[in-house]
């Protein structure tokens, strides 16, 4: 099962939410928030077939605003789903998280929002 987070306020296409089992949602205020985001994120956990991760990341990927990532877990696999742009790397792989955090700052993403886990 691939489970990850999206926040809502990033989808420039909120009808990629119906290939996805919203499992949670949460309201939150963001102290760290860029001058391009609200303030306040909607954050929906959910999850996706493993026969499906790879077109649906495809399709956060496409859905996706600039400047926002998405990032989701398979078994030991880590997605780390920016627009137009997949990092995929194995759990614990440092470099490749590195590369993708790396990524993540050119695109104008803050450090203190590349703090995905794995």
């Amino acid at each position: 099962m691939l489970k990850g987070l999206l926040l809502k306020e990033s989808l420039d296409d909120l009808g990629v939410l119906d290939r996805l089992r919203i499992t949670q949602t949460e309201t939150w205020n963001v102290s760290n928030a860029a001058e391009f985001q609200p303030n306040v994120w909607t954050a929906l956990s959910f999850e996706v077939d493993d026969d499906q991760a790879d077109i649906v990341t495809v399709t956060l990927s496409q859905a996706l605003k600039p400047r926002w990532y998405i990032d989701a877990r398979l078994a030991d696999q880590v997605y780390v789903i920016f627009p137009q742009r997949i990092f995929k790397y194995r759990q614990g792989e440092q470099a490749h998280k590195a590369e993708a955090q790396r990524y993540g700052r050119s695109l104008g993403i803050p450090d203190s929002q590349l703090d995905w886990g794995d």
